[in-house]
């Protein structure tokens, strides 16, 4: 029995064996453009307008964000003085004291450094359209994000990333890896991600200590002496041996490229620590996938969200140092998506419930840096009264699949004109 893409293992916890109950969309041819492409899922629905805040709309901006006598250090509008500190126009060239259009929050000053490059895109007013009837809910709207399809209720369809690299040789690892254990990018019905529990160094079967698979093929040849199991046997040697192999080759990389240096200070570092570490190793992994929590800020959002933006803007400054250091950024993407943006207005809890249209980042070498979309007006919302999506998130998704080297029109069913950041 051929097992195309085999895997799951999980790091500090075993092996754990996924099941292919998934629908898989047509697979598509994929030009190798070498693009190596690492998606950052801010869970839980980053509040956009509190990201990215356009300066002409200030005004409207402060009285949506300042309900009566927050508590001290609660407040949701940034002050002005503050916001112009990070100033930023479609140009990138402008610098802060002298832009006009938009500031990135204040904590966010490792995003605005990215942006003085000339490689960061900044997406404004993106989110999931009317169409999709239950958009407002996190499983609905991260399951959205993770397979490029709308309103697909029970059944699952591949997720548009893994469908991307399906025909891609990745090498012996595969093409794609999930640093969370949250895999439904880049599944597909015939290939499974790598999964990795960072830090790498551990991956393998463990019972306390590590001993590079040992154990593992222990546990198997005492399954394959059992005869009832005798049936399945091809499927469970195919398997193990692909697990013993996977764990041979992280443990090779680990101890190859060490990043000892590296800056460890959130859980999102140690992900893109070992992210650049398989890309500076020429794993061959084409595909990543991490993960930041936290962004559901129905309340006290002001003690929250500005950490988990600072800490997101240095950990991808983090990584592109060290991915630089190496000499191997040439054709690194990162991509930052979100469940849903908030609510134009602050909750009587100093927070925001969920809402629509919020901003995306992507950043790379091949990235055309500037803003890209229409940032919603502060005014006028839609008919939910929330803030309008400008940008569908099929657009932006579209424009990351031909940089893949991918067709986009059967993995979303349907053709999107170039948004041009890449």
């Amino acid at each position: 029995m051929l097992i195309k893409r085999r895997n799951v293992l999980g790091s500090l916890g075993g092996m754990a064996m996924l099941p292919l109950l998934v629908e898989s969309l047509q697979a598509t041819e994929t030009t190798d453009t070498n693009t190596i492409l690492v998606v950052i899922y801010l869970q839980g629905g980053n509040d956009g307008l509190n990201t990215v805040i356009p300066l002409p709309q200030y005004k409207y901006y402060y009285n949506l964000r300042t309900p009566a006598d927050p508590p001290p250090g609660e407040a949701l509008a940034y002050p002005l003085d503050a916001l112009q500190l990070l100033a930023f126009d479609s140009n990138p060239s402008v610098p802060p004291l002298q832009a006009t259009e938009y500031a990135f929050a204040p904590p966010m000053v490792a995003m605005r450094d990215l942006y003085a490059t000339g490689n960061l895109a900044v997406i404004a007013g993106v989110g999931l359209p009317l169409a999709e009837i239950n958009g407002l809910s996190h499983s609905n709207a991260t399951m959205d994000w993770m397979t490029g399809q709308i309103n697909i209720g029970l059944v699952q369809p591949s997720g548009w990333l893994g469908s991307t690299l399906v025909n891609v040789n990745g090498g012996s690892l595969g093409p794609t890896c999930s640093m969370s254990g949250n895999i439904p990018l880049l599944i597909t019905t015939e290939t499974q991600p790598l999964v990795i529990n960072p830090p790498m160094d551990y991956f393998g079967v463990h019972y306390g200590v590590s001993d590079d698979g040992k154990k593992l093929a222990e546990v198997y040849k005492a399954i394959s002496n059992i005869p009832a199991l005798s049936t399945s046997g091809q499927a469970d040697e195919a398997v193990m041996q692909t697990a013993l192999t996977d764990i041979g080759i992280v443990k090779s990389l680990a101890k190859k490229e060490k990043a000892k240096d590296y800056p460890l200070p959130s859980w999102l570092d140690y992900q893109l620590r070992d992210i650049g570490r398989l890309i500076a190793g020429n794993s061959g992994i084409r595909g990543f996938f991490a993960e930041q929590g936290g962004y559901d800020t129905h309340s006290a959002q002001a003690l929250s969200q500005p950490n988990l933006l600072a800490e997101l803007g240095q950990a991808i400054v983090n990584f592109y140092e060290y991915l630089s250091s190496l000499n191997v950024t040439k054709n690194v993407v990162v991509m930052t998506v979100s469940d849903f943006g908030r609510r134009p207005n602050a909750n009587l809890n100093f927070g925001t419930d969920h809402g629509a249209a919020s901003v995306s980042f992507v950043f790379g070498n091949q990235v055309k840096g500037g803003v890209y979309g229409t940032y919603p007006s502060l005014k006028k919302f839609d008919p939910n009264g929330n803030l309008k999506v400008n940008v569908d998130f099929r657009n932006v998704l579209s424009d990351l699949i031909v940089a893949m080297g991918g067709n986009p029109t059967p993995i979303l069913g349907e053709t999107w004109p170039s948004l041009g950041f890449i």
